[in-house]
């Protein structure tokens, strides 16, 4: 939810300093994506073969992700500019934790 809250901050803010808070949340929630991925690349790698999934994770992030999400984010604010991307970006991650606490909740009765 801390996307959320980032993007619409970033939609409505007034102000540069507004992106403070902004910017000290991705502080945050990058911390705690980071460690929990290695933590998890690392319980599901095969012995000996940790090193190659932390790779694996990073090339994800920094090489797919992050490429895809500039191409993405730059076609959205092209056609429906800045504040609208954002708006837009806020709504499909409010969307996207629904399904995915959803999922986890089924997940966990069975």
């Amino acid at each position: 939810l801390a996307y959320v809250i980032r993007f619409l901050n970033y939609a409505f803010m007034k102000h540069p300093y507004h992106a403070l808070l902004a910017e000290a949340l991705r502080g945050i929630t990058f911390a705690a994506f980071w460690s929990s991925g290695s933590m998890y690349a690392h319980k599901i790698s095969p012995p000996g073969m940790s090193a190659t999934m932390l790779l694996i994770m990073n090339a994800m992030y920094g090489g797919l992700g992050q490429s895809l999400g500039a191409v993405i984010g730059g076609k959205l604010q092209s056609n429906f500019g800045t504040v609208k991307t954002f708006i837009y970006s806020g709504i499909f991650d409010f969307c996207f934790v629904g399904a995915l606490v959803t999922y986890l909740l089924s997940k966990k009765e069975r």
